[in-house]
């Protein structure tokens, strides 16, 4: 069961299967500034998740928050091997994340700052399943930076 929600004062919660409870996705932001106008950040990011193959799912421009609750991929995510996103241990085969489904939920959150400028910070976390078919219990995934990083890179092209 995927469940979201975003609760101001409250911030960006997901349920992802590797946690019995939800994620505050707020704590896990990485923040940096963007030189250029909330609106074309805002505009840039939801163009950035198309070219990435990430689905925009709730959203909120008036508070500048960008969502991509949950979704899954297995063995690769814009362009790339799952292990170069995200880490979910390894096995005796190499690392997991490129066999496993992964349960992906993805938060940005644009505010204006200061001199024109925008605050801009993302935050990704995962979860992943066996689908081989063997019962095993979900594994907690780290993201490596890589999805981060791409959308940054993504929408400072824009924007510039």
């Amino acid at each position: 069961m995927t469940h979201a929600t975003v609760v101001h004062g409250q911030g960006v919660r997901v349920k992802l299967p590797a946690w019995p409870d939800l994620v505050l996705l707020d704590s896990m932001r990485q923040e940096t500034w963007i030189d250029g106008k909330p609106e074309a950040v805002y505009a840039a990011t939801l163009k950035v998740f198309g070219e990435l193959g990430i689905p925009v799912g709730n959203t909120d421009s008036k508070v500048g928050i960008i969502g991509s609750e949950k979704f899954d991929r297995t063995h690769t995510l814009s362009g790339a091997p799952m292990s170069r996103s995200f880490s979910c241990g390894d096995a005796a085969y190499g690392p997991v994340a490129d066999s496993y489904r992964i349960s992906i939920a993805i938060a940005v959150w644009v505010k204006p700052g200061a001199n024109l400028g925008t605050a801009f910070a993302t935050a990704v976390v995962a979860s992943g399943s066996d689908i081989t078919g063997v019962q095993r219990n979900p594994r907690e995934c780290g993201s490596t930076g890589r999805i981060e990083q791409k959308i940054l890179e993504g929408v400072q092209k824009y924007v510039r």
